[in-house]
């Protein structure tokens, strides 16, 4: 499949790599134990019962969790910005609430433990892992394959579905086991593209196909609705139901899995600045990654709100219609229709549902992908209402 043409909405964004010396980080003064408010919205609800359920821990610790979630990953960013290269991840310790963060040098490890997070000295082979999962994204695989960094194992983790033996998918495995680096295979369900006004709402393609909303967004001031690419290349008119939203604007797949549909009467379709949640509404304010460990939703209009643990970052997803680099992995339950729907993490927009396992919610080793909500709206030159 040739890869899409990408039209931008309004001015192009161009990426520009600043090369700069950091400071140490200043410490953080130490946080002080608050007492656990009651979750405020129908979102917030659903996350604290998922992390309750998780973890072990009260409904009242897992709302204290929650609340910290947020300083923890405004640390985590501050720490990638001022380490760079430095810093391979961070994620959440499940059993203490503490920030991790992988380091690569002494200095690193210091100014990581100053701004208030534990750090972890990875070890030298990392170098190499990414290198080797550079090397896969470029061979490419059979569908269904997914394959990422798990820089806290030291590994270069390689998912298979259940029962693969063809002939593609074990020369691809030879690849990756003779990368020299260290390599852990996994026998998972397969995963899938799912094909198919707030954000997780449906919306129909004229002539067939359903998908989700994500997030209702504006440029220039105009309105769109940013949603999955895979769904915006199946049609170039779109309604919600009951009434026209407007046509395919912008379309990214496979590569990535970005798209946006031009609202052609606000008046009309009222589009809000927020999400379903849970029954409710979920305001959401800004963009950004929380550490792997957190706690996210998603909302679709299969499975309605549902809610996990960011398990990986940038995972290269083989789909049947192509490669997606760059993706989301969680344990969030997503079915064929939720493609396009929200990730969230409080108020922050999280992705957009890009594909996972199907068959259910109940099955063991489930794995959803999502494309990250803020490389969507820079490259697109899209902000959120």
């Amino acid at each position: 499949m040739s890869l899409p043409s990408e039209p931008r909405i309004g001015r192009r964004l161009r990426l520009v790599l600043l090369a700069a010396v950091v400071a140490a980080l200043s410490a953080l003064p130490a946080a002080q134990a608050a007492p656990a408010a009651r979750p405020s919205s129908p979102g917030q609800q659903a996350a604290v019962a998922h992390l309750a359920d998780r973890t072990g821990v009260s409904r009242a610790e897992a709302t204290r969790r929650l609340q910290t979630q947020d300083r923890l990953a405004a640390t985590s960013e501050r720490l990638r910005r001022a380490l760079g290269a430095r810093m391979a991840g961070s994620r959440i310790d499940p059993a203490r609430g503490e920030l991790v963060v992988d380091v690569l040098d002494a200095t690193a490890a210091a100014q990581a433990r100053a701004a208030g997070a534990r750090p972890h000295l990875a070890t030298g082979g990392l170098r190499k892992l990414y290198r080797a999962k550079a090397s896969l994204d470029r061979a490419g695989g059979a569908p269904g394959l997914a394959w990422s960094v798990d820089a806290a194992a030291n590994a270069l983790v390689v998912r298979v579905p259940k029962g693969r033996t063809d002939a593609r998918t074990a020369r691809f495995l030879q690849r990756a086991c003779s990368s020299g680096a260290a390599v852990r295979v996994q026998r998972v369900a397969g995963a899938v593209g799912t094909q198919a006004f707030y954000g997780g709402q449906a919306i129909y393609a004229a002539g067939g196909g359903r998908c989700s909303a994500g997030f209702n967004t504006q440029s220039g001031g105009s309105l769109y609705v940013l949603t999955a690419g895979h769904c915006t290349e199946i049609s170039s008119s779109w309604g919600d139901g009951s009434q026209p939203i407007g046509s395919t604007a912008a379309s990214s797949f496979p590569g990535n899995d970005y798209g946006a549909i031009s609202i052609d009467d606000p008046a009309s379709l009222d589009p809000q600045g927020g999400v379903l949640a849970n029954g409710g509404f979920q305001d959401i304010s800004g963009a950004g990654r929380v550490p792997v460990g957190s706690t996210v939703c998603k909302t679709g209009s299969t499975t309605g709100t549902t809610c996990g643990t960011v398990l990986a970052y940038d995972v290269t997803v083989n789909y049947a219609e192509g490669t997606v680099f760059g993706l989301t992995e969680t344990n969030v339950c997503t079915q064929p229709g939720d493609s396009g729907g929200p990730l969230f993490a409080g108020s922050q927009a999280q992705g957009i549902t890009s594909g996972g396992t199907v068959g259910g919610c109940s099955q063991g080793g489930f794995r959803s992908f999502f494309q990250p909500a803020d490389e969507a709206l820079s490259a697109l030159g899209l902000t959120l209402l």
